[in-house]
This record gives structure tokens, C-alpha cells and sequence, in this order.
């Protein structure tokens, strides 16, 4: 190998020896008539011109691209505009993003909060919140010989007046603070009267043939002790009710009584008599105020009988009476809601009539109407009284009141639904249907119609009724639920009414699981490794947990590979390594036979696994001989050598190149110079 790399040597320095020498002979030699100056020669001798290139002395015309910078306005919350004159007009790469919120660079003069704290929202009333207390005008309560609607007034005995108001509504505690105010000028006796009233069940009685019932009421009763001296006359005394609602509002409601008291001195018509002076005047009281019927259905009728009279010291005239409905269910018939009346003598009576008109649909309950009287007494000063008195509007009430069913069901099983329908008004109701109207894709009905119709349905009654329902098998695992409406009419088909009901079911799902074949190498030599990647996919609709794969081969070790948990229709994958050692046998080369096992848990807990049979061929590595060896290491060291030596071979040429160019340049410069 050296003498070969001596002999492109030499023969690459015998190539470049005449071209040397043709190269030193080129130069021309000096003629015999020549005589050689021992000076150097005046005459310049010529040199090529040379015009050196300068650099370039001004920067280059392009700039720098700038960011053009937003200038906001004063207020940092207000967005910067600009005519389209002042506008940057950049690429649109360049442009910068100016953000309508842009912080201004100046000191701003605003406080530094650039958003001012917002007030909290007043939440809306509630309905239980909003409603004052009211006057149950219905019923009678212990110590009263009338109902408010029968013309209950205050009982004076033993020298004092007993005062009794049942009031109806909620309040926060179930408590009221009472604090009656007595006319300065009245006939009681001083006090500072104030007390509790806690709310109560009380039997009651209504009607002349004394109907039983219980109410939860706030009962006010309390004695107001008369003077040793007093006037005859009628008089107010003010009720100022105090307590929270049930959302904890402070509120204060203002009841007027009236009360008639007698057995004292009459006032004088004029002075020195002596006597009260604000007494002397009209005074219209509602003796009675009968509704007939005393229950009424939607769409029904009823009649309202006012009676009157003047227990005043002058006559009244002018009068005025007015029925006036709190809510939209009752409306009166015809054009006016009021009676008109020329004069009322004392001691003298009226009677006012007012038909009003159900709406049909009207809610179950207590609907309220309002008496009011207005009046004037022959100086022209006005007067108003007023009572408030209940109509009972009764409808029918149709409930689903039990629904007995499997709240666990499996994705594509079906069940049965039993509804058990009872109408727990106080009116019979007709054209009941029940209907599966639930919005749940995922449970549905297999009957031929989604309804059942009850032709009739009386008061108190009840019937069932049944559904067929199923889950879908691509119901997805977990909380769904389903609902029942109820339509019906009253019995007078004069009011429609629905309302309805969810139920919540649960839907389980097997867990499935699907993956991809694994294939492990054909065959592979002792002591190398390889990678084996895994895919798995959760093909059910239900969850599962802790998803791992493991390779158990004869000759293989490697680590599991846990892909977590997957929704449904979610896959995942990983990528193992193997390491090939030997069989465990006696034989330590050849098939190895094992499994690939993909275990996962459901939500219950419970562990499933799937299994892949796997083989392959472990094969003996090859073993070298120690001849082998050497022969492999000197091939290596001449390999080496040679490269060492080409690499020598390259510099030498390489230097070899670089003097023929030096001579090259320099013979050509000598002739210029000779030229």
C-alpha cells in the first residue's frame, strides 16, 4: 500500500517538473546591444491603472420598518380613532393590533380604577316576598261573632272595646309586632299598647250554618280600656303592623278600624259643650257584603250585594261605590265598576250589586276584591272607606301523584311506566290526558301513541295509566330523564289547565373495548430490542378506567403501557419496548410463544382483560473466531491507514497547487513589468 502511494507521488512530481520549467523559460532574455544600466532606468516603468472601487459613503435608503405606535386619547377606556389621512398605512403584516383598551403613555387623570365598580343587582321580589299581609274576610275566628264579609265591628263591654283582625300571609319567623295608635282626642285611655302575634292554626266557622275549617292566621285581639268620661261617636284606631317578609325585607302595614262606641256623653253641635269635633261628620260603614256563589269555577259567574249605612253625626251625599278586583281572573260585568248615589241620611241604608265574571283558566284560591266608598259631607269635605273580601275561585287540580317504574335500566331495554292521576281539586274535570312529552332523544316510547285520555276524572278521584318506554342502545351511560304532561278542561269546558312532570332514570352501559391487532417481528437475534406500538378504542358508550396493555412472552421483557382512562368513542395508543433475551427452557433459541393482555375497569369497579396469542423466532447470535477477529481488526487498521494516507496525499497536492499558482503569478507580473 505505501509503495503504491510513493509511486502516484512521484509520478505526480514528474508531471509537474516541465511545466515549472516551461513556466521559468517563458522569460524573455536580455539582447547583445543592450547595454546593461548599472541605474535604474528614469522612465517610469508603465503599471496597469488601477481605479479602486470605493465603498459605498451613504447608508442605504431603506429603513428600518417601524411599529407605529397608537397614540390613545385622554380616557383609557375610550377607543382611538383617527381620520384615514393619520392613519399608518403598513402591510398587513405590519400593522400592529391596537386593542380598544389601549393604557395611555401620559399620566392619566382619571382615577387609576379604569372600571368602576358596578352596583350590585337588586334582585327581583319573590311572589312569597311581595305579598303584604291581608284580612281573612272569609272565615270566623274565636271571639267573633261575624266573619269581616258578615260585618264584623269591635265589641265594647266592661268598659272597654275588644278588637280582633285575622291576618293571612308569610312572614320571616312567623311573627308580627302589633302597635295600635288610638285617636288623641277618642274616648280610650291612654297607653303604650305593643305586642307579638305569632302565627297560628285556629278552627274556624263561616256561614249561617256554621262550615268548620283551620287556617294558619296571625289572630291580633286585644282590650283598649275606655275613659272614665267619653263621647259618643265613632271612631278609628290604626293597626301598625312591623315584621320581615320572608326574603328578611323590613316592612309596615297600616289597618284601619272602626268602632262604634255609645253609653257616653253626646257631643255638642257647637262650643262649650264640650266633645270631639273631628267625630262630627258622615261616616259610611259596610254592614254586610254577601258573594254568591261563595265558591266559583272559571268561566262561572257571581253576584256581590254591598250593604250600607251612616252611623255618622251629618248626612253624606255624593257617594260613590266602587268594586275594585286585585287580579286579572275576575272582571265585572258590563261598562262601569261603580254605583253612584245621591245622599245617605244618618241612620239610613244602601245597598250596592255587582255581578262579576270568572275568567276561565283562573288559578285555584283566594281571589281578593276591594270595596271602596267615597263621600262627602255637606261642607264638601271627602271621605273614603274601604274592605277587602275574598271570592273562592275552585278548579280542578289534576296531579300525577305516584309513578312507580325501574330507575336503572341497561342501554336498549325497555320498562314500564304505571301513573297513578288524581284530581285533588275541588271540581270535577273531563278530556284528561296524560302525554310523554319528554325532550330526551335517548328514552322513548313503544306504544302506538305517546297519550292516554281519561274521559272523566271527578273530584278526589284517581286512576292509573301505563307507558311502555325504552333506552335507546346509543343512550349514552348516566342521568337522563323523561316527562308526563296532564291536560285537562274543567267541567263546564269553560278553563283549559296543564301542567306536568320529569322523572329521572339511569342508564347503564356495557363497557367495550376494541384494539388493534399487535404483531411482533417474525424472527429477531438474541439481546437486540425493538419497539411494538399498541392502539386501543373504547367502542361502548360508557367509561372506562385504568386501560393498560401487557406483552407475557417466553424471551421478552418489557414494561406495561398504561393509556388511562377513555370516554366513549375516544381512543388512545403507545409505543412498548422489547428486549429479546432467551427462552427459559432448556432450549434457549427458537419459537417463543406468549399473549398480549389489554385489561381495563368499568364504573363499577369491576376489571375485564382481552387477550392476543403472539409469537415469534429468537435466533442465536452469530460468534466470531479469534482468526476471525484479528483478520477483522488488521482490516481495520489498514482501512484506517489508508485513510491516513490519502489524506496526505490531498495536502500535498494541495500545496503543490498553491506554489504553481504563486510561480504562475509571479512570471506574469515580470512580464508586465518588462512590457
Amino acid at each position: 500500500m505505501k509503495q503504491r502511494v510513493f509511486a502516484w507521488i512521484l509520478a505526480l512530481i514528474l508531471i509537474l517538473t516541465p511545466v515549472l520549467a516551461i513556466a521559468e523559460g517563458d522569460e524573455p532574455e536580455p539582447t547583445a546591444s543592450a547595454e546593461p544600466s548599472s541605474s535604474p532606468s528614469t522612465e517610469p516603468s508603465a503599471s496597469p491603472s488601477e481605479e479602486p472601487t470605493a465603498p459605498p459613503t451613504t447608508p442605504p435608503t431603506a429603513p428600518p420598518t417601524e411599529q407605529p405606535t397608537a397614540e390613545p386619547t385622554a380616557s383609557s377606556t375610550v377607543q382611538p380613532t383617527a381620520s384615514p389621512s393619520e392613519q399608518p398605512t403598513a402591510s398587513p403584516s405590519e400593522q400592529p393590533t391596537v386593542s380598544p383598551t389601549v393604557s395611555p403613555t401620559a399620566a392619566p387623570t382619571a382615577s387609576p380604577t379604569a372600571q368602576p365598580t358596578a352596583a350590585p343587582a337588586t334582585p327581583e321580589p319573590t311572589e312569597e316576598s311581595s305579598d303584604p299581609l291581608k284580612i281573612d274576610t272569609y272565615w270566623k275566628y274565636p271571639g267573633m261573632d261575624k266573619s269581616y264579609a258578615g260585618g264584623y265591628m269591635p265589641v265594647q263591654a266592661n268598659g272597654s272595646v275588644q278588637f280582633i283582625m285575622p291576618l293571612l300571609g308569610k312572614t320571616q319567623g312567623n311573627t308580627i309586632r302589633v302597635v295600635p295608635e288610638f285617636p288623641s282626642d277618642g274616648p280610650f285611655a291612654p297607653s303604650n299598647l305593643q305586642f307579638d302575634v305569632y302565627e297560628k292554626t285556629y278552627d274556624v266557622t263561616q256561614g249561617k250554618d256554621n262550615k268548620t275549617g283551620r287556617m294558619d292566621a296571625y289572630l291580633v285581639q286585644f282590650d283598649a280600656p275606655l275613659k272614665s268620661t267619653f263621647y259618643n261617636g265613632t271612631y278609628t284606631v290604626m293597626l301598625h303592623v312591623t315584621y320581615k317578609t320572608p326574603a328578611g325585607d323590613p316592612t309596615e302595614q297600616t289597618f284601619n278600624m272602626q268602632v262604634q262606641i255609645t253609653g257616653g256623653k253626646t257631643p255638642s253641635s257647637g262650643g262649650g259643650g264640650g266633645g270631639p269635633t273631628a267625630v262630627r261628620k258622615p261616616v259610611i260603614l259596610i254592614q254586610n257584603c254577601m258573594i254568591t256563589p261563595t265558591e266559583v269555577s272559571g268561566g262561572e259567574r257571581a253576584s256581590v250585594s254591598v250593604s250600607m249605612s251612616n252611623v255618622g253625626n251629618y248626612d253624606a251625599k255624593n257617594i260613590r261605590v266602587s268594586l275594585i278586583p286585585e287580579s286579572d281572573t275576575i272582571t265585572l260585568s258590563g261598562d262601569l265598576n261603580a254605583k253612584f248615589f245621591d245622599a245617605l241620611p244618618i241612620k239610613g241604608e244602601l245597598d250596592a250589586d255587582f255581578d262579576l265574571a270568572i275568567a276561565p283558566g283562573a288559578t285555584e284560591g283566594a281571589a281578593i276584591v276591594t270595596v271602596q266608598i267615597t263621600y262627602e259631607d255637606k261642607y264638601g269635605g271627602a271621605y273614603t272607606e274601604e274592605g277587602k273580601y275574598t271570592i273562592n275561585v275552585t278548579q280542578p287540580k289534576i296531579e300525577i301523584v305516584n309513578c312507580e317504574y325501574s330507575d336503572v335500566v341497561n342501554g336498549g331495554d325497555g320498562f314500564t311506566v304505571t301513573l297513578t292521576v288524581k284530581n285533588s281539586g275541588t271540581r270535577d274535570a273531563k278530556n284528561v290526558v296524560v302525554q310523554y312529552i319528554s325532550e330526551d332523544d335517548s328514552i322513548r316510547y313503544t306504544g302506538i301513541q305517546d297519550h292516554q285520555t281519561i274521559e272523566s276524572l271527578k273530584k278526589g278521584e284517581s286512576t292509573t295509566v301505563t307507558f311502555d318506554l325504552r333506552a335507546l342502545p346509543s343512550a349514552m351511560e348516566g342521568k337522563h330523564s323523561f316527562r308526563f304532561s296532564c291536560s285537562y278542561k274543567d267541567a263546564a269546558d269553560s278553563g283549559s289547565y296543564e301542567n306536568g312532570t320529569d322523572y329521572p332514570l339511569t342508564v347503564v352501559q356495557k363497557a367495550s373495548l376494541g384494539y388493534d391487532e399487535v404483531r411482533l417481528p417474525e424472527s429477531i437475534t438474541s439481546g437486540e430490542s425493538f419497539t411494538l406500538p399498541v392502539c386501543v378504542y373504547n367502542t361502548g358508550f360508557s367509561q372506562i378506567f385504568n386501560v393498560r396493555c401487557s406483552l407475557n412472552c417466553d424471551g421478552l421483557i418489557s414494561s406495561s403501557a398504561f393509556l388511562g382512562n377513555l370516554a366513549p368513542q375516544e381512543s388512545a395508543d403507545k409505543v412498548m419496548t422489547v428486549f429479546v433475551t432467551t427462552l427459559s427452557g432448556s432450549q434457549k433459541y427458537g419459537e417463543a410463544y406468549g399473549s398480549i393482555e389489554i385489561s381495563f375497569e368499568d364504573v363499577n369497579g369491576e376489571k375485564q382483560s382481552l387477550y392476543q396469542d403472539v409469537r415469534m423466532t429468537i435466533v442465536e447470535p452469530v460468534k466470531i473466531t479469534d482468526e476471525e477477529k484479528v483478520k477483522q481488526e488488521q482490516e481495520q487498521k489498514e482501512q484506517q491507514t489508508l485513510s491516513q494516507w490519502w489524506i496526505s496525499l490531498l495536502v500535498a497536492i494541495a500545496i503543490i497547487i498553491i506554489l504553481i499558482a504563486v510561480i504562475l503569478i509571479a512570471r506574469f507580473a515580470r512580464i508586465l513589468k518588462m512590457k
